[in-house]
């Protein structure tokens, strides 16, 4: 199992196709946004959980956790020693607490010996090094815009 430390918009890449992005740190909970392949089954706890659709066929969730919550990652009609693990852990914060180290979240994985974990700043570096090509815009950048997008107007 890896630990990697993440504060607010930061984002962890496993394999090639999962990007969880730790979106807002509230007292006691966290909001992380996973974005996965359209075969991918995401499952909290005994539950089956639904995605959104995004244009490009991904699929997009916003999960609400607490600390020591997890949840599991699978690939269609694969075993379950292949499924990848994700669990937080975190201290609640208090209000007035400001230090960094009060707001860091530890994500903790746990995937098969064959899957890559990269922090998203490697990932692009692997990605650049491989010359492979590189997203438009990395993950974290597009869900800020596209979660604080205003609205569209409204028709007269």
């Amino acid at each position: 199992m890896l630990t990697l430390s993440r504060r607010v918009g930061e984002t962890i890449y496993i394999g090639d196709d999962i990007c969880v992005t730790v979106y807002d740190r509230l007292r006691y909970h966290l909001i992380l946004a996973v974005l996965m392949p359209a075969n991918a089954i995401l499952r909290y706890g005994n539950t089956r959980l639904r995605p959104a659709i995004l244009p490009g066929g991904e699929r997009c969730y916003l999960l609400t956790l607490l600390s020591l919550d997890d949840f599991w990652v699978e690939a269609p009609g694969s075993i379950p020693e292949q499924a990848v693990r994700v669990r937080v852990r975190f201290n609640p914060t208090y209000l007035g607490a400001s230090s960094l180290h009060m707001r860091q979240v530890k994500i903790d994985i746990g995937a098969p010996p064959s899957v890559a974990i990269h922090r998203e700043e490697i990932y692009l570096r692997v990605l650049r090094d491989a010359g492979r090509r590189l997203p438009a815009m990395p993950f974290s950048a597009w869900l800020h815009q596209a979660l604080h997008a205003p609205p569209g107007r409204a028709a007269a």
